[in-house]
């Protein structure tokens, strides 16, 4: 049964997903273990999603996805790692405060951005150790595909954040700054997981662990407006015996409602953020998709084999069938839509690192 009372909703193998952009492929960051490499450069490694459907193979063929683009520029020696990959371009970290946006599919590097010019630690006076970029992504604008932001996520010590925006639409070159954010907390485990992170509408949040706290959690979320970033704390309810957030993620589901999709065994669920009614800002399990039967037949049964939630966009959940990291395995990739419940096979892979899923712009 499912969690909600209802039995497990039948789960539809499919081979296309109806998405607004077909995917591509995954970018792959290089196995942590490895890095730095002995001191040569690594660059992240695609792997193409739809090897029998030729006109995705031939708009990959015709693209740049060995990123040779970005090894052409001036910073040769840089190790990069993909943070994001929306509306065509693919952001990713070098070295020091080095970000790099990229168009695979356009053969182009858009930009370079050595965050050092953007003053991000400059104006801090209550200094908790060294400044460090946590995390970026790629804002992107329907209406105008030219058009793109950053945003970056940065910290002084651990529990001292702060935002940086960047519009290429305002046409100055210059950095938005919010307002310094003291994250509470309660113990030095504490931590913010910046994998777990979703879009919602325009909003980005990252769930935060207090280990001090079982029966309550919060989000920090970033309105990332240029003309006014700024960064809050939002509380919402912990994710009741599901393991917390590892095995979970933060999305938008039917538009812009806020939903929290996560894994048990075999089977995924997600819960709905209530909008209306006396029921507003509760929420409530809607779905369960019992994945036991198809992971079976396309996998030998392990007490090891559970399903893992890697990434979302949009209703899409991108699932793995072992942990990261796991020793001498093999995972199998899929793509499960929440909305229709059609679940997708991609391709086997060792999963050692992360990745984002990249779709045709």
């Amino acid at each position: 049964m499912a969690a909600n009372g209802q039995p497990p909703v039948p789960v539809v193998v499919a081979n296309v997903d109806h998405r607004p952009a077909p995917l591509l492929g995954l970018f792959f960051n290089s196995p942590i273990p490895l890095v730095p490499h002995n001191g040569f450069p690594c660059i992240p490694a695609f792997a193409p999603a739809h090897r029998n459907n030729p006109e995705l193979v031939a708009a990959i063929l015709s693209g740049d996805f060995f990123l040779t683009t970005l090894q052409a520029r001036d910073h040769p020696e840089a190790s990069w790692f993909v943070l994001d990959a929306r509306g065509g371009y693919l952001l990713l970290k070098g070295g020091g405060l080095l970000l790099a946006l990229l168009n695979p599919l356009a053969r182009r590097c858009e930009r370079i951005f050595d965050l050092s010019h953007a003053h991000i630690f400059d104006d801090d006076d209550d200094r908790q150790g060294d400044g460090k970029i946590l995390h970026a992504g790629v804002i992107c604008d329907d209406e105008n595909p030219a058009s793109f932001g950053i945003f970056c996520l940065a910290s002084h010590g651990e529990f001292r954040l702060r935002a940086a925006v960047f519009s290429s639409s305002l046409g100055m070159g210059d950095w938005f700054l919010s307002p310094w954010l003291d994250v509470p907390h309660h113990e030095p485990e504490d931590e913010l997981l910046l994998e777990s992170g979703m879009r919602v509408g325009n909003f980005i949040y990252w769930p935060h662990q207090d280990r001090a706290y079982v029966d309550r959690a919060y989000v920090v979320v970033l309105d990332p407006d240029p003309n006014n970033p700024r960064l809050f704390v939002e509380m919402i309810p912990p994710l009741l015996n599901l393991e917390g957030f590892p095995s979970s993620i933060l999305g938008q589901i039917n538009g812009d409602n806020m939903c929290i999709a996560y894994s048990n065994g075999f089977n995924i669920g997600f819960m709905l953020r209530q909008e209306d009614g006396l029921d507003a800002g509760a929420w409530a399990n809607i779905r369960v998709f019992n994945l036991a039967d198809p992971v079976n037949a396309k996998i030998a049964q392990s007490p090891e084999n559970r399903l893992k939630i890697a990434a979302m966009r949009g209703s899409i959940l991108y699932l793995t069938t072992t942990a990261m990291f796991t020793p001498q395995s093999v995972s199998w990739f899929a793509c499960l839509c929440l909305e229709s419940g059609r679940l997708e096979w991609l391709f086997p892979r060792t999963y050692d690192g992360f990745f984002q899923p990249y779709h045709h712009s």
